[in-house]
């Protein structure tokens, strides 16, 4: 093999180990759903369903399960709650609903898979 030939395989190698890397970094990060605007009404409960979401994952990193025990002091906008809706007995997953009794018709749900907006009968 030429030199010239074993540098495009070296190129080609590189630029699919960092696809690679960056396909892997991808599939770690949050579902983005744009920034948090004043005056939005959604704005407040949408940042809680962020924050419940982080202090999850900062639980789950220092623990190795994921607990609920991080959210006891998590101030929640005025007429807002959280509803555990799905637990895995080890830990491993959660599923969490963020609604509020001023937001009729709207909802978070929280996962380690990040945050979704989802409508509420």
């Amino acid at each position: 093999m030429t030199r010239a030939a074993t540098g495009k395989w070296r190129r080609l190698r590189a630029v699919i180990a960092a696809a690679a890397l960056l396909a892997a970094l991808a599939g770690c990060a949050p579902a983005a759903h744009g920034p948090v605007l004043p005056g939005n009404p959604t704005g407040p409960l949408e940042r809680t369903a962020e924050i419940v979401y982080h202090r999850m994952a900062i639980g789950y990193l220092e623990t190795g399960a994921y607990t609920t025990n991080v959210l006891v002091d998590v101030q929640l906008p005025p007429g807002a709650k959280w509803t555990l809706l799905a637990y895995a007995r080890d830990g491993s997953s959660y599923r969490l609903r963020i609604t509020s009794s001023q937001l009729p018709g709207v909802a978070w749900d929280v996962s380690p898979a990040g945050v979704t907006r989802v409508p509420t009968p």
